[in-house]
């Protein structure tokens, strides 16, 4: 064995599982932000967590709103899933921008996703210059004909395993 760092280990435990935080903006429009940071935490009640980082604008949607949706995005929104990590949701509506249609809720997700986790946030804990937001899923769906993403080392982009 031979120490790493962190980087370094991220590269030997992948792939990992792609994730879109939706969370609604004052003005009633749903951002959308890539995120690769999120875990199973409970399955009685069902408890996700996710990290984002603090100069994120979902950063401070989620801490203020205390509801997202964390989606599994499916393939046929692959390269929407990556500009969307390009812009922030304070200066554009990216749905809009990137064509990416949403499911009509009360936080909106991409109708393209392979698994959906309806999130209330139940509790906060900073750690370094990121929110590890600890959510009870409420509702979580699956569709079976959407094949999920995941980002793996030394792919040009996002790639799918099924």
């Amino acid at each position: 064995m031979k120490t790493i760092r962190i980087n370094e280990a991220l590269k030997y435990s992948s792939p990992h599982p792609v994730s879109v935080i939706c969370a609604v903006t004052p003005a009633g429009i749903t951002n959308l932000t890539p995120v690769a940071w999120w875990t199973y935490l409970e399955s009685e009640p069902a408890m996700i967590g996710f990290s984002i980082g603090k100069e994120n604008y979902a950063w401070e949607l989620v801490t203020k709103n205390r509801k997202a949706v964390l989606s599994l995005p499916g393939e046929a929104i692959a390269k929407e899933v990556l500009e969307c990590g390009n812009v922030s949701g304070r200066d554009v509506n990216k749905a809009e921008k990137f064509g990416i249609e949403l499911v009509d809720a009360p936080v909106k997700y991409p109708v393209h996703s392979r698994l959906v986790f309806v999130c209330t946030v139940e509790n906060m804990v900073d750690v370094g210059d990121c929110r590890f937001f600890i959510c009870k899923a409420g509702e979580i769906l699956l569709n079976e004909n959407e094949r999920h993403l995941y980002a793996a080392p030394g792919s040009p982009g996002l790639v799918t395993f099924q």
